[in-house]
């Protein structure tokens, strides 16, 4: 299994990537396509505490990129769904959150049932 700050930094890269580039392809610039660019910093200030196994980080950074998979999928209009460029992005957005969150339960998963915290021991 990949090792959660990975994890984490992909996934903060994909939302800088994709929302700074939802916000300077848009003319009118509006000031809420760059909630998904200052989440990916957000988590990418996180990436160190991950490394260090840092379990309240570890548990709040899961709910913050569940709760961000949310928020940019809230944003996709199903009635006017077309395969623009703003829709294409989001989808990623949350598709990449998703993938993510998915990846750190598969670790709580895997960490409890070895109960001696053994897996992550290399990089310590």
């Amino acid at each position: 299994m990949v090792h959660p700050y990975i994890i984490n930094s992909i996934n903060a890269f994909v939302l800088l990537a994709a929302g700074l580039t939802g916000y300077f392809a848009n003319p009118a610039k509006p000031p809420t396509a760059l909630i998904a660019p200052l989440f990916g910093l957000l988590l990418l200030a996180c990436t160190y505490h991950l490394r260090k196994h840092n379990r309240f980080v570890f548990h709040t950074v899961t709910a913050l990129t569940l709760l961000v998979g949310f928020l940019v999928v809230w944003r996709i209009d199903p009635a006017t769904f077309t395969l623009s460029r703003r829709n294409v992005l989001l989808v990623v957005m949350g598709l990449s959150c998703f993938v993510a969150v998915a990846f750190y339960i598969g670790t709580f998963i895997r960490e409890r049932r070895m109960r001696d915290n053994s897996i992550y021991k290399d990089d310590l």
